[in-house]
């Protein structure tokens, strides 16, 4: 009997961990392929489709399904692109001089 509680102790708890992690802004959570798949089939334009991969976020690693449209990834390799051309560039400056 006090193995079951434990167990529903554990699993009410674990469930207030979820609530509490949820966010309420309307968007529904992407979960898995078919949630994107779903969300995708919604979307007119191709810059607004969702792109989701599992990755390990930097401190943890247990892989999370990360998810980004199209325009968010563009946006940001162009930035990456964009930081290594500056870097390069002073890099440039400083064995130059």
């Amino acid at each position: 009997m006090e193995k079951i509680l434990c167990t529903l102790g554990l699993i009410l708890v674990l469930a207030g961990c979820e609530a509490l992690t949820s966010s309420n802004d309307g968007i529904p959570r992407i979960r898995s392929q078919a949630d994107v798949d779903a969300y995708n089939a919604t979307v007119s334009v191709a810059s607004n489709r969702l792109v989701c991969t599992r990755e390990r976020v930097v401190g943890s690693n247990i892989p999370q399904f990360v998810c980004m449209t199209v325009a968010q990834r563009e946006r940001i390799a162009e930035q990456a692109r964009e930081d290594v051309r500056q870097l390069s560039d002073e890099l440039q400056n400083v064995i130059g001089n």
